[in-house]
């Protein structure tokens, strides 16, 4: 494993509670961060719902297709959701009403999805086991494919030459713990999550950097950990540490969506809430 430059990791318990009682948004990824095998535990759904309950917003930052945007947003209570990295977002306004942004108009989206449709079989060809990714028609800005979702994970050398790969042939390229992304826009979680903050919360990025906290777990988060100032990285992110060149600064102890449940406790309890009080169900 290389060595991570620019900060090490430290334990989430070593995080100072002066500066978690500022933290008033959470941005979070999803697959292996808020998940756990490929589910939402009903405990990391409480924490969600314990978090909002304080007055503390949150938003997932997740490589999954625009069209699980929507639903994830009613279903999972969050105040906004930015899908393929930045391709797209989706949120509520004061009305209640559901707004979305996306990267491009639809035509041009149209253009890039045949593009990347063409570059399929070039792609298999160079790697015959590597499958489109079972979301894929979901999907509006990139084409993700299965690096261990629905196969058995692949190694970092594996991923890395996946990801060269795509990139010597003109698309924008990123992985996840499950998919590899191509694009032929250039998305970044770090963007649009600055983008929404300022123009649906009205939250300038220097204010962003000081209130907001990243949790996450893959290659595709490298840009907020490098970012933001509070970045989490839960307990399962040591497999993806050769991938990022600035770690987060803290790590649970926990993986996946205990993780998530461990480093959202530490932001409560900061607020004043025990750590064993569930006050979503009060």
């Amino acid at each position: 494993m290389k060595p991570v430059p620019g900060r090490q990791m430290q334990a989430l318990a070593t995080w100072p509670f002066d500066q978690r009682r500022q933290i008033d948004f959470v941005l979070t990824d999803i697959d292996d961060t808020l998940t756990s095998e490929g589910a939402l535990l009903p405990e990391v759904l409480a924490a969600i719902n314990d978090l909002r309950s304080v007055g503390i917003r949150v938003i997932a930052v997740t490589g999954r297709p625009t069209y699980w945007a929507m639903p994830l947003l009613k279903l999972c209570r969050f105040d906004a959701v930015i899908a393929e990295n930045g391709a797209s977002a989706f949120w509520h306004d004061v009305q209640g009403r559901m707004q979305s942004w996306f990267y491009a108009d639809a035509s041009t989206r149209k253009q890039h999805r045949a593009a990347l449709e063409e570059f399929i079989p070039v792609l298999q060809r160079r790697f015959p086991d590597l499958p489109v990714a079972d979301d894929a028609p979901q999907r509006v800005g990139d084409l993700a494919f299965d690096i261990g979702e629905n196969v058995q994970p692949r190694s970092a050398d594996g991923v890395t030459a996946i990801v060269e790969f795509i990139a010597a042939h003109g698309f924008y390229a990123t992985a996840s713990s499950i998919h590899a992304h191509a694009s032929l826009a250039h998305f970044s979680k770090q963007v649009a999550s600055q983008q929404v903050l300022e123009s649906v919360f009205g939250i300038v990025d220097a204010d962003a950097c000081k209130r907001c906290l990243f949790i996450g777990d893959s290659g595709n988060d490298a840009a907020m950990f490098a970012h933001y100032p509070y970045t989490v990285g839960v307990a399962n992110i040591s497999k993806h540490l050769v991938r990022l060149d600035v770690a987060p600064a803290y790590v649970t102890q926990q993986a996946c969506g205990a993780g998530f449940v461990e480093a959202a406790r530490a932001v409560l309890t900061a607020h004043g809430i025990p750590e064993h009080r569930n006050i979503s169900a009060q």
